[in-house]
């Protein structure tokens, strides 16, 4: 049971960072390795308000580039376009 319920619980954390990793990964290989870094650089340093703010920002800014101007982010292929 306790398995069990770890798993639920690394599920509910991460679940919807791995979506995200995957819809990068799809797009672009470089991105997903610079967003999983960003993650990585967050964990394990130790000014975790400094670190976090920052991968915040800075994925927020990639959500609003991808949103409004997706053509001019570099290394982004977006699915089904020609």
């Amino acid at each position: 049971m306790m398995g069990v319920e770890q798993g639920g619980f690394c599920v509910g954390c991460s679940g919807a960072l791995m979506g995200a990793l995957f819809a990068l990964g799809v797009m672009s290989i470089a991105w997903m390795l610079l967003i999983a870094a960003l993650v990585a650089i967050e964990k394990l340093l130790p000014w975790t308000v400094i670190a976090i703010g920052g991968t915040a920002v800075a994925l927020a800014l990639l959500g609003v580039a991808v949103m409004f101007v997706p053509d001019q982010v570099p290394w982004l292929t977006i699915p089904m376009s020609m």
